[in-house]
């Protein structure tokens, strides 16, 4: 049998934020050589074991994910039928041993969530690629159910570190329509990832909150952005689709500058309306699309917005 050989990285232009049905299609797609194993590991150019890729799904009781970061539980001594601890976990576990040494070398790790992972980060069904991560430190402890475990901290790579194409592949999308232009102190071109443009197709390219829908071009195609309710940058927020909107460039402005904002009813409160005064009405919504009222106080919280609409 040959031994698998560790690929680090994004691997074949799969976007962060893409949806797979199962774990079966998570490893035809090569994000991860396993389908039941939470940990991917294979061997080096020296033949060593390391770790190229996780899946978090409800694994092991002491996993803890807050998206930028994570705290891992490494492999071993849970009973699959009970998914309880029942024995200590050793660095002699392949898993383990790959985890910490590409913490040693600085290697990203890939990280794929599962539908039964955190509510507020995990898709509502299937598997979703989310990126790369980095290692950044591993112990030894006592776990919940008072056996040793091997916790590993993850960090998410910025967004900059994410990108996947180069400059002149990413203009190359401008020019057929497939990422829009936007300006700040520089000029960029920032590409929609797979989550946002998942939501868009949801809403068929429609504002949420306004409901204009914006024709673009010769064949008449609507345009609208995905707007993060926590933003990505300034808030650390997430980029999943329960923490982003289909919105018109006005409104998604509108919002990012905070004369918009959410209840946690996900009602519209547009604070400085023509005429005076606020006026709320309801988020318009699709049923699959599950919209996380903790982004919803995150934005309000940022934006210092003290809430009078609250129940």
């Amino acid at each position: 049998m040959v031994a698998y050989r560790a690929v680090f990285g994004h691997v074949n232009d799969i976007l962060p934020g893409t949806h797979f049905g199962s774990r079966k299609e998570v490893k035809a797609a090569g994000l991860h050589k396993e389908e039941q194993a939470g940990i991917s590991w294979g061997r080096d150019t020296e033949g060593k074991r390391v770790a190229d890729a996780i899946v978090l799904n409800n694994g092991y009781e002491d996993d803890r994910d807050d998206w930028a970061d994570i705290l891992y539980t490494g492999a071993g001594g849970r009973n699959p039928n009970t998914g309880r601890q029942e024995a200590d976990q050793t660095w002699e576990n392949p898993g383990n041993d790959g985890l910490r040494r590409s913490r040693i070398m600085g290697h990203a790790v890939r990280v794929i969530r599962g539908f039964e992972g955190e509510p507020d980060f995990s898709p509502v069904s299937g598997y979703r690629y989310d990126g790369l991560y980095r290692v950044v430190a591993e112990k030894e402890e006592t776990g919940n159910a008072g056996f040793q475990i091997l916790r590993f901290k993850l960090t998410r790579l910025v967004d900059e570190e994410q990108e996947l194409t180069s400059l002149e592949q990413q203009v190359e999308d401008i020019v057929q329509g497939e990422a829009p232009r936007r300006t700040a102190t520089v000029e960029r071109i920032i590409r929609d990832t797979a989550v946002v443009r998942r939501v868009k197709r949801w809403y068929g390219y429609r504002c949420q909150v306004c409901r204009v829908a914006l024709p673009v071009g010769a064949d008449g195609r609507n345009y609208a952005e995905g707007a993060h309710i926590q933003a990505l940058g300034s808030d650390r927020g997430p980029d999943v689709e329960s923490n982003v909107l289909c919105l018109c460039p006005n409104c998604h402005v509108r919002l990012d500058r905070g004369a918009l904002y959410l209840t946690d009813n996900l009602d519209v409160v547009d604070r400085f309306p023509e005429g005076g005064g606020s006026v709320v009405h309801p988020l318009w919504t699709v049923e699959q699309h599950r919209i996380k009222a903790r982004f919803a106080r995150a934005h309000r919280r940022f934006w210092k917005i003290m809430d009078d609409n609250q129940p």
